[in-house]
C-alpha cells in the first residue's frame, strides 16, 4: 500500500480500492513532552484502534459525522479521505497538564462549563495554542468553520463524558482534530483514544497516556482496562440532546427599514439623542433533535431560501456560537 502520511502513532496509507479512502494503521508507539519522551508498548497500537473503533462507532450513532467507515484486520481503520483542518480543537472539563502549567492553575479544578481551546498543527512550531481571531486573520481556518467546530467538539465532550459517567470515570480533556471530505463535508478524523484524552477515576487516577508521561503505571494494562469498560458501557442509555441555533436575517444595506426608522424615532423621543440608526430584522430560536453536521447547515441555508428570509431585501446567517 502507499504510504501517504506517518505521524507519531499513526500510519495513513492510500485505499487500492477506493481514491476515496484510506486505511489508518496504530502503531505501537507513544510519545510525550513533545516527542522528547518515546518508546514502545506490544498491542498498545491495537487497543487504540479498538478503543478508536468504538468511540467512532458510538458518536455516529449519536448522529456526529466521523470519517470511521470500518474495522479492517490488525489495527486498522478503513476511512473516508479527508483534507485536515491545520487546527487541533482541545476541550478541557478540569484544569489538568499544560492548562495548569500554562497558567499556574492548580490541578483538578473543575470548570463551570467545558473551555474549547485552539492550537496550530504544526510539528516544527511544537503546535502553539493560538485565538480564534489569530487563526482566521492568517487565513488557516474561517470563523465559520471554527464555530462548527466548536459546537462539534462541545457535542462530542457531552456525549463522551456521559458515556464515561455510566461506569464512574471522568473526562477531564481531549484533543480532536477534523477534516473536509471531497464533497465538503466536515468530518470527526484521526483518533479518539487514551492517546488523545485524560480520564480518571473515582480516585483520580489516570486511565490514559499520562501514565506514560509520568511514569506512574503499566501503560497497557491501563488501556486495556479502558477498553473493557467502555465494552460495557450502555450507549442506547445515553440521551440524544436537542441543540439550538440561531438564524438572524437582517435588511440589507440601502434597503429601507420601516421598523428600524420608526424604532429610532422612539428612541429619540425617549432621550436617546445618540442612536444614528436602527435596522430591525428577526431571529429564529430553531431547536435540532441531534448534532451540528454539514448537512443540517446546508438545510438552514435552503430555509433561509424558502421561508425565513427575503433573498431580494435581506441577508441571513447562521450562529452557532
Amino acid at each position: 500500500m502507499e504510504l501517504i502520511h506517518e505521524g507519531k502513532a499513526k500510519r495513513v496509507f492510500a485505499d487500492p480500492d477506493s481514491n476515496n479512502r484510506v486505511i489508518i494503521e496504530f502503531s505501537d508507539s507513544v510519545t510525550a513532552g513533545d516527542g522528547a519522551k518515546k518508546d514502545a508498548f506490544p498491542d498498545k497500537g491495537s487497543i487504540a484502534c479498538d478503543i478508536s473503533e468504538l468511540l467512532f462507532s458510538y458518536l455516529e450513532g449519536k448522529g456526529i459525522d466521523t470519517h470511521y467507515i470500518k474495522r479492517l484486520k490488525g489495527p486498522q481503520l478503513l476511512c473516508k479521505k479527508v483534507t485536515i483542518f491545520p487546527v487541533e480543537v482541545v476541550c478541557r472539563n478540569i484544569a489538568a497538564g499544560s492548562f495548569s502549567k500554562r497558567y499556574g492553575v492548580e490541578k483538578g479544578i473543575k470548570f463551570e462549563k467545558p473551555l474549547v481551546e485552539f492550537f496550530v498543527k504544526d510539528d516544527s512550531l511544537h503546535d502553539p495554542l493560538i485565538t480564534m481571531g489569530a487563526l482566521t486573520r492568517i487565513g488557516l481556518v474561517s470563523r465559520d468553520v471554527l464555530q462548527f467546530l466548536t459546537r462539534v467538539t462541545l457535542s462530542v465532550n457531552y456525549y463522551l463524558s456521559e458515556l464515561l459517567k455510566q461506569q464512574g470515570l471522568t473526562l477531564i480533556d481531549f484533543k480532536l482534530e477534523f477534516g473536509m471530505t471531497e464533497d465538503n463535508t466536515i468530518v470527526l478524523a484521526d483518533e479518539i483514544s487514551p492517546d488523545t484524552m485524560r480520564i480518571w477515576d473515582n480516585k483520580s487516577t489516570s486511565l490514559d497516556k499520562d501514565v506514560f508521561r509520568e511514569g506512574k503505571g503499566d501503560l497497557i494494562s491501563v488501556y486495556k482496562k479502558l477498553l473493557d469498560t467502555l465494552r460495557a458501557s450502555k450507549p442506547e442509555d445515553v440521551e440524544i440532546v436537542k441543540e439550538v441555533v440561531q438564524v438572524i436575517v437582517e435588511p440589507k444595506s440601502g434597503i429601507k427599514n420601516p421598523p428600524g426608522e420608526v424604532t429610532k424615532k422612539a428612541l429619540m423621543r425617549l432621550g436617546f439623542a445618540e442612536v444614528d440608526d436602527v435596522r430591525v430584522g428577526k431571529v429564529f430560536n430553531i431547536i435540532l433533535k441531534k448534532p451540528i453536521t454539514t448537512e443540517i447547515l446546508n438545510h438552514l441555508n435552503i430555509m433561509n431560501v424558502k421561508l425565513l428570509s427575503n433573498p431580494i431585501s435581506e441577508k441571513h446567517k447562521v450562529r452557532l456560537e
